[in-house]
């Protein structure tokens, strides 16, 4: 009943998909309407340690999944299997045009469906459209695959933090290390400098 109605199915997808990067992210980690350079505002954007952020959609055209699901003839299912290609082509082409900007996002986009179902259905009845995507570099993800996505990213920051940190430890290790030597190369200096005076009184 939610993903039936476009307005509450937007909030849902939104709401879902929240949830899934808060539950696993830091708070500064990503952002929700966050402004691009071209003053798009996707619905979600991760930030990647030296790189550009992930732009995540969570706005998707069920509208002809819910046609193709309720057709009771054979030229209604392929009306609405045509809607559904151009609804998700024309969607996958937005998301492409408005959030795919070199050298400030990542080169990829998600796209969301809080359904696994309907994720399942394209699959299934609309590889062609899926591989369109992909080829587009707007990956379709369900709910699982975004836990997983989002896990991933979670590494990728722990690992990039891991780094950062070892380097801070060398640097401060080697400011030890040279805190330490000093004296002791002042104190070799001047036993050195006396041993020679000490030489040439003799």
């Amino acid at each position: 009943g939610v993903l039936s109605n476009k307005q509450t199915r937007g909030a849902f997808g939104q709401a879902q998909l929240e949830a899934i990067i808060a539950d696993v992210l830091p708070k500064g980690a990503y952002a929700f309407q966050h402004t691009l350079s071209n003053n798009t505002r996707p619905d979600c954007a991760v930030f990647l340690p030296d790189a550009g952020p992930l732009i995540i959609d969570a706005k998707f055209p069920l509208e002809a999944v819910n046609d193709l699901r309720g057709a009771a003839t054979e030229d209604e299912r392929k009306q609405a299997m045509q809607r559904v290609r151009q609804d998700i082509n024309k969607h996958v082409g937005d998301i492409a045009g408005k959030y795919l900007l070199p050298g400030e996002t990542q080169d990829i986009a998600l796209m969301f469906i809080p359904s696994e179902s309907v994720y399942a259905e394209l699959h299934e009845r609309f590889e062609d459209v899926v591989q369109r995507a992909q080829r587009a570099r707007v990956m379709i993800v369900s709910p699982t695959l975004m836990v997983l996505a989002i896990q991933v990213i979670k590494q990728i920051r722990k690992d990039a933090q891991m780094r950062e940190a070892a380097d801070q430890i060398r640097a401060e290790v080697g400011h030890m290390m040279k805190d330490v030597r000093l004296p002791h190369l002042r104190r070799a200096d001047r036993e050195a400098r006396d041993a020679d005076r000490g030489a040439g009184v003799r």
